[in-house]
């Protein structure tokens, strides 16, 4: 009868686990280069219980209570991004859940950059005749965003990551300061 344990390797007669989807969540989070505004050697955010292990699906947490809200501190901006798993191009299950976070935590890092420098717009329209032709809108944003804060990373129906970061005021007043 095949058993359910994982492999072991034939030298060290010792059981080899997969590494979690934890521990590859933090290491595709670490070289974005964001800070969470931590000193060095202060203490870390624990890494969120809504993420899954690798043999898990989306819809494993349903019946789960959701977690308490966590209320951002007075004057700091909020940033929501949102990302769909199907999407993205990973071969596995899991790198796409990995790829869907990342492209969440950016979207939720564009929202910040507009709060903070502002968003461009631009537009064209064509009109013939009485007649619509055409309608070009187009926005843009550009800027630097440093010391964001991760507040959650939760699981959004069954094929979808969300975001919150955090900006607190002073750093908000120190982006701007550096922009000017």
């Amino acid at each position: 009868m095949p058993s359910s344990r994982p492999a072991r390797f034939p030298s060290a007669g010792r059981a080899v686990r997969r590494p979690a989807l934890a521990g590859l969540l933090l290491a595709a989070l670490l070289p974005m280069g964001c800070g969470s505004g931590n000193a060095p050697g202060a203490a870390t955010q624990p890494v969120p219980a809504a993420i899954q292990p690798e043999s898990a699906t989306l819809s494993d947490d349903r019946g789960a209570p959701p977690p308490p809200p966590t209320l951002p501190e007075p004057g700091a901006l909020v940033g929501r991004g949102f990302a769909q798993v199907a999407g993205q191009p990973g071969q596995t299950l899991n790198e796409k859940r990995l790829l869907a976070i990342r492209a969440a935590r950016l979207d939720a890092m564009r929202d910040l950059t507009e709060q903070v420098h502002g968003i461009r717009i631009s537009s064209d329209s064509l009109l013939r005749d009485a007649a619509m032709q055409s309608d070009y809108v187009a926005a843009q944003v550009q800027g630097t965003m440093r010391g964001a804060r991760t507040v959650s990373i939760e699981p959004r129906g069954e094929d979808g990551y969300a975001v919150q970061l955090e900006l607190s005021q002073a750093l908000v007043a120190q982006i701007a300061r550096a922009a000017r």
